[in-house]
């Protein structure tokens, strides 16, 4: 399977990171919420990337083009695939 391109947006500092991975838009999402905000220690420990799912509130969001951005509100970061 080839690697995608996925782009995690903070949308009110604008800054972002990318991931070169198979993982899917959420699971970028929470890794960038880690990076971001907590020890990326944390980053394999399963319970704690359930723990910050929860926080994170994720929704998935279709966009005009029909591109699915997955958004958490409660971080303020969106996931979206690169072209």
């Amino acid at each position: 399977m080839k690697a995608r391109a996925t782009k995690v947006m903070n949308v009110i500092t604008e800054k972002y990171d990318t991931f070169y991975n198979n993982l899917n838009l959420e699971e970028n999402l929470i890794s960038a919420i880690i990076y971001s905000t907590e020890d990326a220690r944390k980053l394999m420990h399963f319970e704690y990337r359930n723990k910050i799912r929860k926080e994170a509130k994720v929704e998935y969001i279709q966009s005009k083009n029909g591109t699915m951005k997955c958004y958490s509100p409660s971080y303020d970061m969106i996931a979206y695939e690169l072209n």
